[in-house]
Order: C-alpha cells, then structure tokens, then sequence
C-alpha cells in the first residue's frame, strides 16, 4: 500500500549506543511507547554486530517535526552512552502493505562512490541464492539529504511466514568489509 495522499516526506535514522545490550528489553519498550505519528511505529533496532549498537527509524509525512523526541531521549537518557547526529534520507521508495510487518531489518550506508579510482571489489563467486522469495511488509529506501553517497534500505517481514529462511536471509559476510551496517529487531 502506498501513501499517495500524503507521502512520506523524510526518513530520519537516529544510532546510538546503549551503555549494555537490551537484554531485558528496557531500550526497547521505551522506544514502542514514545513512539507517535502518522506512520506505525518501527521497533528498537539492532546492530547485527555489536548488541550495544542500537537505531531508530522514523518515517515523516507533511506537517511532522524532524526534531528528535525530547521525551523519547529523557527516557533513554540514563541507558545511552552516547548518541550519533540523527540523518535525514529523502525517500525514494515507501511502500506498505495492509498487514502489519512482524520483524526488520535495515541497512544503512554512507558510501557508494569510489572517489580514489579504486576498482569495485569482486563479489565471491558461487551459486546463485534459489531460495523463494518471501513476502515483505513493508520496503523504505532512502538517500541521504544534502549529499550524494549513501543509502539506507529497511524491510519489513513476517516471521509466521512458512517460506522464511531464518534470520539469516540477507548476504551479511561483506556487509562489515564493505562498509554496511546492519540493524534488525529481536523478538524477546
């Protein structure tokens, strides 16, 4: 389903590091009950690498503020060791569909230019990936405002769903090496 009437007008990622992992879930409670607009809220996200890394992902339509939640941060306050600037991505691509997404994945990156000349690296070589396709949720993709190089790609699933593969469905060996960091919501 997508927002044509009034469309998603800016993606707003904000990282930042949690002085120990959520393990009981605090972070991410405080992050489901702060959480309001137009759009349904996306969870607490988590670095596939480090559990301490942690984002949020807000979607703005005309009229919504691209400030952070002041009552959001109080709360978390005591829990962060530090905070990153938030970003701003012009959507390039919003789409939903009518039933809520039951997990996430996002990917976020500032590179995407080979300024120094350097040839692409090769992508190993093996078969090609024949697993079934498995129905999404929910698909932003975005561009970073005020310049050029990055992307930032969130995906919304169905864990229920029979043809899911597990939480390993994305190419995650290069995702560090090539500059990508991975975030996904966990299920306590």
């Amino acid at each position: 389903m997508s927002t044509k009437k009034n469309p998603i007008r800016m993606l707003v990622l904000e990282e930042f590091r949690l002085r120990a992992a959520d393990v009981d879930g605090a972070a991410a409670r405080i992050v489901a009950e702060t959480s309001h607009g137009i759009e349904p809220a996306i969870p607490l996200l988590t670095s596939i690498e480090d559990k301490r890394d942690v984002a949020t992902l807000r979607a703005l339509h005309a009229g919504e503020s691209t400030d952070s939640d002041a009552a959001q941060h109080a709360a978390l306050d005591p829990l962060v060791s530090s905070w990153a600037m938030p970003k701003h991505y012009g959507p390039r691509m919003t789409e939903r569909s009518q039933s809520p997404p039951s997990s996430f994945r996002l990917a976020v990156t500032e590179s995407g230019i080979n300024v120094d000349g350097s040839p692409p690296r090769p992508l190993p070589q093996g078969p090609v990936d024949q697993t079934p396709s498995r129905p999404v949720g929910l698909l932003w993709i975005g561009a970073p405002v005020g310049t050029h190089a990055g992307l930032l790609v969130l995906l919304g699933g169905y864990d229920n769903d029979p043809r899911a593969v597990g939480n390993d469905s994305w190419p995650l060996p290069l995702s560090h090496e090539l500059g990508v960091r991975i975030y996904e919501n966990t299920r306590a």
